[in-house]
């Protein structure tokens, strides 16, 4: 049996406490570096509907050593967040708020812990926390990420404005199901539905059908999108990513089917760095939950996840 779990506290850098919870396996494994889960957006460490907490209990199956703290204002951990709007929050995250507590926790586990290596990761902005702290801690062998997002949600005020063939897919199959919905024509008709993105998505699914055909002269897809769709990339996002890679890092990269997270990797940066991306192809393992949320919400899904994670840390070098 795997001994309980710890409570522990540690200091960030400007002293506030931060709590965590510290899990070891039965058998711990020295080969194994430990895993690092950081809270995703304004979610505390056990993540929104508990999800991080089957995940460590695989990861300890495994040998893992898994740490799952509360970052500043977040949990039980000391202070405050100060924005009034959780979209400035996240925004916050994804330009590196947390980097700082996360050291804080890599810096605990060397030294109360002994332990020098690293996988980080988490939900949204937990694994892209753990991407811009990789960037810094050469400690980290590996990303575990989940919907891990590359823009910023601060300039997403008007959502349609950003989306992508992926997400206006995925608006048009729901735009159909509600052909006889005498409740949706209702809305519709009293202008109470977003008429220009049902018109994105139907312009879209015209033009796709199109290049699928040869309508556009053969024309190959670009990799290029328009100005405005690239307005709320995160610049941040490119280098982080290319850096922990360049010195050896590895990523997976689970995303939900029926996420927006998956349209912006693949159009707004797999798309825009083709050459890079090939350079990395063999370090990057990219997987598709087929059908699932943006949290996983569901068992199967979950389970999914679990075996994608479980292999690909399986087939991971070892010292």
């Amino acid at each position: 049996m795997p001994p309980e779990p710890r409570a522990i506290t540690f200091r960030n850098a400007e002293g506030r406490q931060l709590f965590g919870t510290l899990h070891a396996p039965a058998v711990r494994r020295p080969d194994l570096p430990a895993i690092v889960l950081f809270s995703p957006g304004a979610k505390m460490r056990v993540g929104p509907g508990r999800l991080y907490i089957p995940l460590t209990e695989v990861l300890t199956d495994l040998g893992y050593v898994v740490l799952r703290f509360d970052v500043f204002g977040l949990g039980d951990s000391e202070g405050e967040l100060e924005e009034s709007l959780l979209v400035d929050v996240y925004s916050n995250i994804q330009v590196g708020r947390y980097v700082a507590d996360g050291i804080a926790a890599l810096t605990w586990l060397k030294r109360e812990e002994g332990i020098s290596r690293y996988i980080v990761g988490g939900l949204c902005g937990g694994a892209l926390t753990g991407l811009l702290v990789a960037e810094r801690e050469l400690g980290i062998e590996a990303i575990l990420s989940f919907g891990m997002p590359v823009t910023l949600d601060s300039d997403s005020a008007i959502p349609s404005k950003y989306l992508t063939r992926h997400d206006l897919a995925q608006l048009r199959r729901g735009y159909l199901a509600k052909l006889f919905n005498p409740e949706a024509w209702l809305r519709l008709l009293t202008f109470r539905s977003d008429l220009g993105t049902i018109f994105r998505s139907v312009v879209a699914g015209v033009t796709d059908r199109l290049r699928r055909s040869g309508g556009t002269g053969g024309a190959a897809r670009t990799a290029t999108l328009p100005p405005e769709q690239l307005a709320n990339v995160n610049p941040l996002f490119p280098t982080a990513y290319f850096s922990f890679l360049g010195r050896g890092g590895r990523a997976l990269m689970v995303f939900s089917e029926k996420d927006r997270m998956l349209g912006d990797w693949r159009e707004k940066f797999v798309d825009l760095y083709p050459e890079q991306m090939r350079r990395f192809a063999p370090q990057i393992t990219e997987h598709v939950v087929a059908g699932a949320n943006h949290v996983l919400s569901e068992r199967a899904w979950q389970q999914e996840m679990h075996e994608v994670a479980r292999r690909w840390l399986g087939a991971l070098p070892r010292p």
